[in-house]
């Protein structure tokens, strides 16, 4: 009975948030993408070998990584088991709205984030990774199908823009935007919306991004092409909680 009346509660909290967003846009307000990065490049997923990542490939419910915009700014992909909403109205820092795009893929269901909690700035690294998405409920909070941090135990949605769950965090995490093409079943990286982080993560962890990434190469944005791949193939250490 509990997973019925948690599903229940899930799919009222999707509508509720796609609700949000009609109005507005019936009401002919101007709520737009906040774009954290406008300059962001257009970048193809690619796998281990450098051949297109297929969105077939990943498996439902499972952590996938890849870097962008910058080489050493981590993200993290996931399909869900269940179509997200579309343009869903969200609040940054300040409670400033902008739209979140929704997932992608043929069933709407593969989203990805930044690795980088807007709480206390904690991250994904090849050393060890506090961002984690499971289907299970968490030991903090008892939220299953979510992203948990745990560092300091911020929870996200990511079938909802990554909004705020429980924890210290007061605004989502921010949102890789993904393009897929249903032709070649490929993923393309475009863009970020939501709170911009990537400043402050930048000062906060300028040793540490250097020293794994290279002095030069920590602030370099990716081209092209990015690597994906399975975030248990990528990093030591995926923190569980």
């Amino acid at each position: 009975m509990r997973d019925v009346n948690d599903a229940r509660r899930r799919f009222l909290k999707v509508c509720g948030k796609a609700a949000l967003s009609a109005p507005a846009v019936a009401a002919g307000l101007s709520v737009p993408y906040s774009w954290a990065l406008e300059d962001a490049p257009r970048t193809r997923l690619v796998d281990a070998s450098g051949a297109p990542l297929k969105a077939s490939a990943l498996k439902v419910h499972e952590n996938w990584t890849f870097q962008y915009p910058w080489l050493s700014v981590p993200v993290l992909m996931i399909r869900l088991d269940e179509p997200t909403v579309k343009q869903a109205l969200m609040y940054g820092k300040g409670a400033e709205p902008y739209y979140w795009p929704g997932g992608v893929g043929p069933d709407r269901t593969i989203v990805a984030y930044v690795a980088i909690c807007a709480h206390l700035l904690s991250y994904n690294a090849p050393e060890v990774s506090y961002l984690t998405y499971h289907k299970a409920r968490n030991r903090l909070t008892r939220h299953g199908r979510a992203i948990t941090c745990c560092a300091h135990g911020s929870v996200y949605d990511p079938a909802v823009g990554g909004q705020v769950l429980a924890g210290p965090a007061k605004h989502p995490l921010a949102a890789v935007v993904l393009e897929y093409d249903k032709e070649t079943d490929g993923l393309t990286a475009t863009g970020i919306v939501g709170t911009d982080l990537h400043r402050k993560f930048f000062r906060a962890h300028r040793r540490e991004l250097r020293k794994t990434y290279g002095r030069k190469d920590w602030r370099r944005k990716v081209e092209d092409t990015t690597i994906a791949m399975p975030l248990k193939e990528w990093t030591k250490l995926m923190v569980r909680c």
